[in-house]
């Protein structure tokens, strides 16, 4: 993940200098009278959404949203996704230009860097009122301060997907229960297994790029590590657990991984997987209709490794409003609509999404042949740290997590040791974090 903001002081300026810019404009009885056109105030969403269920899925919610609420028009902005282009300096230039759209979608790694700085609206009045229904988790990733600034919208998680027809040949059963999940040494008995009788030329794929270096951090937390210290003010990984971990995933690269697919290595995991050129991949429940439609049901899924215990990652994303939204109130209103049990529910069914409403249950009818199939990544997860997503929504995480990448791919690629990647990764985080 590259570091997207702009220059921190000048992004601060910027803001400042639009948000008076806002006060004003509400002294003259504009700010929300702006953008009403035949008796509608207009707010515009920005988001970014996968074809299929996921912008299916915005689509119906806008359009139920307009019916409810006839005097709020939605001005849709969908846009390229993070990964694909430069979506966060887009929104943080038109913040600080005094242009900032009404309601934005926002990865749970990126809030952080948006709150600390004072760009986003307290929603604390909005999600707070339900906040004992939200996964702790991903309640602690949109909150700064004490105060929550974003709507977690919904999650999705890993887990290791796996070859059927290897593991029939192996006669493995893989794990249906997460107390019966497969330890470290288990899954890489598997992959070797699976490379010995030469069914696949690689045991394990891994979707864990250098931008989603932070995909690593399950096994850390599985392992009683972790990246900082529980006050977050500091890197705590040149200990002995931080160093398994990193021997680990080093061992599982060099023994049993393509060597493009490193954190910058040009393979594609999803591609090694459905082509047959490895047996197990780690990979989210995003990549479901895929497997689906190129290996039809040559595949299964079952739980991530644990050892000391389980762990899983933060994924999903969360909605949010600028600090300087010149409609607040109408898109407060719109964050609490798409927060309502039966609108989420909606949206998780349609995106293939986990809820991340505790109190949003079953049956779900998701558009998947065996809908069963998300139970697994519904359980799974609720072994999110709260620690690991405190770690991921500091403000420094960008910077942070492209330490991590790098340190990783000098591990796999360069043949660097556990314990000086731990040494050395550690000072770059504290550098970081100064």
């Amino acid at each position: 993940m590259k570091a997207l903001l702009i220059g921190k002081n000048l992004f601060m300026l910027m803001l400042v200098v639009s948000l008076l810019g806002g006060c004003a404009a509400s002294n003259s009885n504009t700010s929300e009278d702006a953008g009403k056109k035949n008796g509608k105030e207009t707010i515009e969403f920005v988001y970014w959404a996968a074809a299929g269920g996921e912008e299916k899925g915005f689509n119906d919610l806008v359009s139920k949203f307009e019916s409810e609420n006839p005097d709020i028009k939605v001005k849709k902005s969908q846009v390229p996704p993070p990964n694909q282009g430069d979506y966060y300096t887009k929104i943080q230039t038109r913040m600080g230009g005094d242009d900032a759209p009404d309601v934005f979608r926002v990865q749970y790694q990126k809030i952080g860097e948006f709150s600390s700085q004072g760009a986003l609206m307290d929603l604390t009045d909005v999600v707070g009122k339900d906040k004992e229904n939200y996964n702790p988790s991903l309640l602690t990733a949109v909150t700064y301060k004490n105060k929550i600034y974003g709507l977690p919208h919904h999650t999705d998680t890993l887990a290791v997907f796996y070859n059927k027809t290897f593991l029939d040949k192996l006669n493995i059963k893989a794990p249906d229960n997460l107390k019966d999940a497969w330890t470290w040494d288990q899954l890489l008995d598997v992959a070797k297994k699976i490379e010995d009788k030469k069914l696949a030329p690689n045991g394990i794929a891994a979707n864990i790029s250098a931008s989603s270096a932070y995909r690593t951090l399950p096994f850390f937390f599985e392992n009683g590590a972790s990246l900082l210290t529980k006050d977050l003010k500091k890197a705590n990984v040149n200990t002995p657990e931080a160093t398994e971990t990193l021997a680990f995933l080093q061992k599982m690269y060099k023994n049993y991984m393509s060597k493009g697919n490193s954190m910058k290595g040009a393979d594609d995991p999803n591609m090694l997987f459905t082509s047959g050129n490895a047996g197990l991949f780690i990979t989210g429940n995003w990549m479901i209709p895929l497997f689906e439609k190129d290996m039809k049901d040559e595949w299964g899924v079952t739980y991530m490794p644990v050892k000391d215990s389980a762990a899983s990652d933060l994924g999903g994303n969360g909605l949010a409003v600028p600090a300087n939204s010149k409609h607040s109130k109408a898109a407060k209103k719109f964050i609490a609509f798409m927060g309502e049990k039966e609108n989420m529910k909606t949206f998780v069914e349609e995106g293939l999404f986990l809820p991340s409403r505790t109190d949003v249950k079953g049956p779900f009818e998701y558009q998947i042949k065996d809908p069963k199939m998300m139970n697994l990544f519904i359980e799974q997860s609720q072994t999110v740290p709260v620690d690991l997503a405190k770690t991921v929504t500091i403000p420094e995480f960008s910077k942070v997590n492209q330490a991590l990448g790098d340190s990783f791919e000098a591990l796999y690629t360069q043949n660097a040791s556990p314990e000086k990647t731990a040494k050395e990764l550690e000072e770059k985080i504290n550098s970081i974090l100064k």
